[in-house]
């Protein structure tokens, strides 16, 4: 078992569930938990729920997507009627997150929640600083009490998912360390990111279901969430006005490739060597290249869309979507600064 102390209290191993889960929940009798629709939650919450038998859960599914102030607002109202102040959230970014809000809340209003996460999926996993919920701006929200990290909670999700999920990972980290503000451990844990990555992802989509793949994935999202103590960027500015626009069939990883590209050669004149050293990681040794050129090829063998115009992204509405991302906080920290014409000249070129 290993246990990292970096910013929380983190477990970090196959059977995690059950060897330490029960002994972070020694204290309580009964808990509140949170859970979504993650794939494999359903598998993860029958293991949480044998490992602790003899505490008392109660269980609230959160909805899909970005979490809410308003179910913010529902989940007080539930915490009250129960009296417990131990939460559990078992689930990706919607359940997560949605803890993570709640527990700023109550701690906004005098009181303290224990809350306990059990991630499932590639994401990052309840450790970057931020929480961004669809009705509002980003916030600084406490980071769960302990994180029980199980690669073996990735053996159920399809290999599509996790593609697409691991790409939003690469924009964390990449974005984390061009970040122009001073934090050399987040750089070095961001380039680690990078490197595990690009090394094992092929390996889990080319081998599904291999154990070492699948914990040295979970570890590249463990490690680019801690990196994400510096900052994130244009990406995810450009992204999230994008991302309610998306087909069935797409995945808001998809988007991600193509705006990385293009947001790679808009910074390149801002981040000195910066993205020289990360195009090296890409590369892995196969000559030099740019940023671009490596995250585009890839992308490109992980089976992920290279434009926008692959995904179907009205072009008309490029306006609205450049005018939404000069404006979210997440631009403030790119490397160069956006306007509302750079934001389209990068949709342009990831069109």
């Amino acid at each position: 078992m290993t246990l990292i102390g970096y910013l929380t209290r983190t477990h970090f191993a196959e059977a995690a569930i059950e060897d330490a889960l029960p002994e972070e929940t020694g204290a309580f009798s009964n808990a509140l938990l949170l859970t979504d629709a993650e794939p494999g939650v359903e598998a993860a919450l029958d293991r949480v729920r044998e490992a602790l038998g003899r505490v008392a859960l109660t269980v609230r599914n959160v909805p899909a997507g970005a979490p809410s102030r308003t179910e913010t607002r529902a989940l007080l109202v539930w915490l009250h009627e129960t009296g417990t102040n131990a939460l559990l959230a078992v689930g990706g970014e919607a359940a997560i997150g949605q803890a993570r809000l709640l527990a700023a809340e109550v701690s906004r209003q005098g009181g303290r929640l224990t809350v306990i996460a059990v991630p499932v999926g590639v994401f990052d996993l309840g450790l970057g600083r931020h929480v961004r919920p669809r009705d509002g701006r980003p916030a600084i929200c406490p980071r769960p009490d302990r994180v029980i990290v199980d690669p073996t909670v990735l053996e159920h999700a399809p290999i599509r998912r996790i593609a697409a999920s691991a790409m939003e990972i690469m924009v964390h980290a990449i974005e984390a360390y061009a970040s122009p503000s001073y934090n050399p451990p987040a750089d070095g844990l961001a380039l680690e990111a990078v490197r595990r990555m690009t090394r094992w992802l092929p390996v889990v989509l080319g081998a599904p279901g291999h154990r070492e793949g699948l914990r040295e994935v979970m570890a590249a999202a463990m490690t680019a969430g801690l990196a994400l103590e510096k900052a994130v960027g244009g990406v995810d500015a450009l992204a999230l006005p994008i991302e309610p626009e998306l087909r069935a069939g797409f995945l808001p990883g998809d988007l991600h490739a193509p705006l990385l590209a293009a947001v790679a050669d808009f910074n390149a004149q801002a981040v000195g060597d910066r993205y020289a050293a990360l195009a090296t990681t890409l590369a892995s040794g196969q000559g030099p290249v740019s940023l671009s050129t490596g995250i585009s090829a890839f992308a490109r063998g992980i089976g992920l869309p290279m434009s926008l115009r692959e995904i179907g992204i009205d072009r008309d509405r490029f306006d609205r979507f450049a005018e939404m991302a000069a404006n979210d906080p997440a631009a403030l920290a790119n490397p160069r600064r956006l306007t509302p014409g750079d934001c389209r000249q990068i949709l342009e070129a990831a069109w």
